[in-house]
């Protein structure tokens, strides 16, 4: 663990303390309302996970997306501290965890999948398409089992079993490093694809890599036209004053302890994000006015 985390780790309780005690003082009755990102995970970080997720449980309460929606627009008051589960990519992991945690669970999650990286069938595609595409620069031999892509069936099995799914790109481009001619392709041409092969309405994207230096204004638009949320990787709450086109989460990974969960989901990191969220939200302005 980072020194940074292991800072964010010991500030937990004194965390949790202040907010529980800003929410007496202030009198406020609503709670808050974070969105999870996770990626892959590893069979022996799969025990782990379902610990993390019992822990979350005492303290949030785990949302459908149906919920989610309701909430961020209002129509549904955030009367307790909620999260949505989301997992970016579409590694086949994903699928495992489904039938193993969260389904016994009766978690149910949303899925951001890449068009061209689930419809790979031949033998050592996907390995190419990991280096190539969603972690440049990696070796092949360097890629693990776990982030082999799911198929068409796996993500007909999620739909099916209650989990939802959302557009990621068709090729999992850095968006601010591609040209405005082909954004369209990249942004709307992957979820229309699975529309097409799911037979579902595909209203949820969240652009790749999660930074705000890998999005953009153009990018952002062409967003825009085409879904009714955009999620970002910019943590915060998103319980007061968010659009349904700036959506923050908050990235955890299957080994953290439960400590630095805890701390950032009290917010910890938040103020680190502060410019970019700022940044981002004047882009809205300039391409979603209101």
């Amino acid at each position: 663990m980072s020194l940074k985390h292991r800072l964010l780790a010991a500030a937990y309780h004194p965390l949790r303390i202040g907010n529980i005690l800003h929410h007496q003082v202030s009198g406020q009755s609503s709670g808050r309302l974070r969105v999870l990102l996770y990626h892959g995970i590893s069979p022996q970080e799969e025990e782990h996970f379902a610990a993390q997720l019992r822990w979350l449980s005492r303290s949030w309460r785990f949302i459908n997306l149906p919920q989610f929606t309701a909430m961020l627009a209002g129509k549904e008051n955030v009367t307790e501290d909620s999260l949505l589960l989301t997992f970016d990519d579409g590694f086949t992991s994903n699928r495992r965890i489904v039938e193993n945690v969260l389904n016994p669970m009766k978690i149910q999650a949303l899925f951001f999948v890449i068009s061209n990286f689930v419809d790979l069938s031949e033998k050592g595609e996907w390995r190419s398409f990991v280096t190539q595409n969603i972690f440049p620069g990696m070796k092949s031999k360097d890629v693990p089992a776990h982030w082999q892509n799911m198929t068409w069936d796996d993500l007909s099995y999620l739909l099916e079993t209650g989990h939802s799914i959302g557009g990621h790109t068709t090729n999992h481009a850095r968006l601010s490093q591609v040209a405005s001619t082909e954004l369209v392709a990249e942004i709307i041409g992957g979820a229309d694809v699975l529309e097409k092969r799911l037979g579902v309405e595909v209203d949820h994207f969240a652009y790749t890599f999660g930074d705000l230096h890998s999005f953009s204004p153009a990018a952002l638009e062409v967003a825009r036209s085409r879904f009714k949320y955009v999620y970002t990787g910019l943590r915060g709450d998103n319980a007061r004053g968010v659009n349904s086109w700036a959506i923050r989460r908050d990235a955890m990974a299957a080994t953290n302890s439960f400590s630095l969960m805890g701390a950032l989901l009290e917010g910890g990191a938040d103020r680190l994000y502060a410019n970019s969220r700022a940044e981002y939200d004047s882009w809205s302005r300039l391409v979603c006015p209101t």
